[in-house]
């Protein structure tokens, strides 16, 4: 992840370019098992029970390409069939080189969708004196380099590649010097035979072949050692599903979780930077601190390739809820946590080479999301040894967070005078509404997790200060007048997309606030691609807005735990759009308001921290959430927002839990099926005109009046709380 904070340390004019206006990316439809499924068939209807067609991992640890995107001849020669490329034997595709690789031919493979590892290309013979055999990769067509003049000069020198090296052809400086293609060597090789790329690329949709001098090399068949998620013996058997009778949303689901897998890696495959001059990119580091026998889940698959805190926020519980890779979630934490500083500062991502060494201490935000982090994994996972193991490192780091939020008379953070200011999306050394947000929140969790173990004096202590801090949000930033929460005290006039959505999930807003400040957000924020950082009309230079995943999914969150079906219209707008582009099948890092990867050619576009919804439609529209350690205690409260049926499992230590709902007529039904050892609440949305609410048959709501014990009504929902483990079908009429 490259926070556009950081993009300073590389340099003010490359900024600059990255936000520049960069075109339209192509329309992208990736490729799956059957010709009319979801990602083919824009007509396609989804039915209760069929979610599988939707998962875009591939079954196989072999990954064939779909189709030629392009076979140029440019100065040089192609023969034959192009297509021979794409399946072993059958005849063969003939690549004639120029005097150099300026001129050479080649050939654009697509694999229908984001795949990582490494190429293998089926050589079937070559003449006496073989020409340099070289492979490019990009995630996207817009960014290949399929033009001379393409990313900054890169086609020149590395055509058909986008821009994976932080050092050279950064968006606004020239492409230098060849530093992302990959050798396939062919000196030596008794042909006909197999080159497989020694060389990981962990992110790339298509594979562009090219000679490098003259001579001729026939192909007749290239396949990807799919290398993402390797201790994950069944790829596509995802142990939680999502479905509903919305295609689209669907696919979302599936897409991050997909994007997550493609970023779980081997703890050997991370990125050093810098790069030495010349050095070609590699991923072949060892992630510190990390079992080198167990996966992690780095932040992009193509680069940072590294492991973040702010990540990890957004990518463990899409594990949790997909593939249930919990040995990969922590072995993440793990490394990270055992980083830290003496002082409890928690840095932000692993230190892998001089240019995280050179963050180490620059984002002070990113020590909440550690914080969140441990606290989600206890929730999720019930795994009380895990969290006594890192309980020390909890409270130094919630101690280093108190002490800076002490060194403000007025009772707020702000990370200037701690040096740490680096921020997911601003510069900003202010006291942020958005950070103190993300505290407030800390402290509830220490306070859940300090009372689990039985300290309930800390308990009390972190409770109070949660809503010491809450206080003192509410009354130094909210703006009545705005009818919005302000950026910082020291920048009034910027109401931000973070800064409110987190106010409302911290339950810093009350409800009139948390309505006012959602709908300031709505008439402001809101543009052609979902809703930006801050509104376009912002009087302040330092603060473009752009769109982000991160706080759009806080905005999605907010709007659907305060009832407001416009959250589902976030993710068809926002995330839907992305799915119409390259490499459509994962999300993008950042966004530019005209629709376009922020960063243009060097932009991660299978991003883990984009991939919110995949949590957002389990937890929220089917409804399903731990509430106690493990789902030792859960709740189960569908959100419907126009949709028919929703249906869905989540794995859990105790077993899987399976819902589904469905609303037909004047009936709601919600059917449950819950582990042993368990219990929870169960829910029914209602209106007015509901009469009769039943379960498992029995009246326990009648006329607007329970009928049993444990059961509850708010207007919006019939609750049924202590529902033991077993099936239980719950209608309302």
């Amino acid at each position: 992840m490259v926070p556009p904070t950081a993009r300073r340390s590389l340099a003010r004019a490359a900024v600059a370019a990255a936000l520049a206006v960069s075109g339209t990316a192509a329309l992208a439809l990736p490729a799956a098992a059957s010709p009319d499924g979801p990602w083919q068939d824009a007509s396609y209807t989804p039915h209760q029970g069929q979610w599988r067609p939707y998962v875009l991992s591939p079954s196989s640890r072999t990954v064939r390409p779909v189709k030629v995107y392009k076979a140029d001849p440019r100065q040089g020669a192609i023969d034959g069939s192009p297509d021979a490329a794409l399946r072993d034997g059958g005849g063969s595709v003939r690549l004639t080189g120029a005097a150099d690789r300026t001129g050479s031919p080649l050939l654009v493979i697509d694999f229908g969708k984001e795949v990582a590892g490494h190429l293998k290309v089926r050589v079937k013979g070559a003449s006496s004196t073989p020409p340099k055999l070289r492979a490019c990769f990009s995630e996207s067509i817009e960014y290949a380099a399929l033009a001379p003049d393409a990313n900054n000069g890169e086609g020149r020198i590395a055509p058909g590649c986008d821009t994976a090296n932080i050092w050279n052809g950064f968006p606004g400086q020239p492409y230098t010097q060849d530093t992302d293609s990959h050798a396939l060597p062919l000196d030596g090789k008794k042909l006909p035979a197999t080159v497989r790329d020694g060389v990981l690329r962990g992110g790339f949709r298509y594979a562009t072949l090219f000679l490098d001098g003259p001579g001729t090399v026939d192909i007749d068949g290239m396949s990807v050692d799919f290398t993402a998620a390797p201790n994950q013996r069944d790829l596509d058997g995802y142990q939680g599903h999502f479905l509903s009778s919305d295609n689209e949303l669907n696919k979302i689901w599936y897409a991050g979780a997909y994007t997550v897998q493609v970023n779980t890696g081997a703890s050997n495959t991370a990125k050093s930077w810098p790069y030495a001059s010349g050095e070609g990119d590699h991923a072949d580091a060892q992630v510190p601190h990390a079992d080198p026998s167990k996966s992690v889940i780095y932040d992009g698959g193509k680069r940072d390739r590294i492991v973040w805190q702010g990540d990890l926020a957004v990518q463990a519980p899409v594990t949790y809820l997909s593939t249930n890779d919990l040995e990969a979630v922590d072995n993440s934490l793990s490394s990270l946590a055992a980083q830290q500083l003496p002082d409890g500062f928690m840095p932000a991502e692993s230190q892998v080479g001089q240019h995280n060494a050179d963050e180490l201490r620059t984002y002070g935000e990113y020590v909440t999301w550690f914080v969140n982090n441990m606290y989600e994994h206890w929730l999720y996972t019930g795994d009380r040894a895990y969290l006594d193991k890192w309980w020390p490192q909890l409270t130094k780091a919630t101690a280093w967070l108190e002490s800076v939020r002490a060194q403000d008379d007025k009772g707020l953070i702000a990370f200037d005078k701690a040096g740490s200011c680096g921020h997911y999306g601003y510069s900003d050394c202010g006291h942020e509404t958005y950070v103190n947000a993300l505290y407030a929140r800390n402290l509830t969790q220490m306070a859940a997790m300090a009372k689990a173990r039985g300290d309930a004096s800390a308990a009390a202590t972190y409770g109070d200060r949660s809503a010491t801090v809450k206080k003192a949000i509410n009354d130094q930033l909210w703006d009545d007048e705005a009818g919005a929460y302000r950026l910082s005290r020291e920048i009034p006039g910027a109401y931000p997309q973070d800064a409110n959505a987190t106010a409302v999930l911290a339950g810093v807003a009350d409800g009139d606030r948390a309505t006012r400040a959602l709908a300031y957000l709505r008439k402001n924020n809101w543009a052609q691609y979902g809703s930006l950082t801050v509104s376009q009309k912002t009087p302040n230079a330092s603060l473009p807005p752009f769109y982000a995943p991160l706080p759009s999914s806080f905005e999605s969150d907010a709007r659907l735990d305060t009832g407001d079906a416009s959250g589902l219209d976030l993710i068809r707008t926002f995330w839907g759009h992305q799915l119409r582009q390259d490499p459509g099948s994962t999300f993008w890092e950042h966004m530019q308001p005209d629709g376009t990867p922020n960063l243009q050619q060097f932009s991660s576009l299978a991003h883990g921290w984009a991939s919110g919804p995949t949590v957002t439609l389990t937890t929220r529209v089917l409804g399903v959430q731990p509430t106690g350690p493990g789902y030792s205690s859960w709740a189960v409260v569908p959100f419907t927002g126009g949709l028919k049926w929703a249906e869905g499992t989540v794995p859990t230590p105790r077993g899987a839990i399976a819902a589904s709902w469905r609303t037909t007529g004047h009936v709601f039904r919600l059917d449950v099926t819950a582990p042993r050892g368990t219990s929870g609440r169960l829910a029914v949305p209602v209106t007015s005109a509901t009469s009769h609410v039943t379960l498992d048959g029995r009246t326990v709501w009648s006329h607007g009046k329970a009928t049993a014990r444990g059961v509850t009504g708010d207007g919006k929902y019939v609750y049924v709380d202590g529902a033991p483990s077993g099936r239980h079908t719950l209608t309302a009429r």
